[in-house]
């Protein structure tokens, strides 16, 4: 940890408040997507205060978890991680983690390929059911770490 990073209470990800928030800013914000009531920016807008505060929060949790249990400095590393019940924790939250960045990207596309327009304005339609999909399983996914 560096001087400058936010000094952390515990080092176990608290995917309940984070699910919290997601139910609070992204789900509807999804819906109001999917229905056509937002445009691609707009929802980037509502997006991007829960990814890069809310979220951002918990995955240097989920990094600080790694780092304490797996002893690692934070350079990249050779191999994989090894099946180590230490490593659960972190390696529980990992995928959690993954799929926010790949909605980050996704949203992205979405906001540069629709700007102002409409997910029907998409000539990609898979991309509105991607994006449907993984904000399902994402929620589903918390949830599942959350019990």
């Amino acid at each position: 940890m560096t001087a400058t990073e936010p000094q952390l209470a515990t080092t176990t990800p608290d995917v309940r408040a984070l699910q919290e928030q997601y139910r609070k800013v992204v789900i509807p914000a999804a819906a109001k997507f999917l229905q056509e009531e937002i445009s691609a920016n707009e929802l980037r807008d509502l997006w991007r205060p829960y990814y890069f505060e809310t979220f951002h929060a918990y995955d240097l949790t989920v990094e600080h978890a790694w780092r304490e249990s797996s002893g690692s400095d934070g350079v990249i590393e050779e191999s994989y991680p090894t099946a180590d019940p230490k490593h659960e924790t972190a390696l529980a939250h990992f995928p959690v983690s993954i799929a926010h960045n790949n909605l980050d990207r996704l949203i992205e596309v979405l906001a540069v390929e629709l700007g102002e327009n409409t997910i029907g304005a998409t000539k990609l339609h898979e991309r509105k059911v991607d994006f449907a999909h993984m904000i399902d399983h994402l929620d589903e996914l918390m949830a599942f770490l959350a019990d």
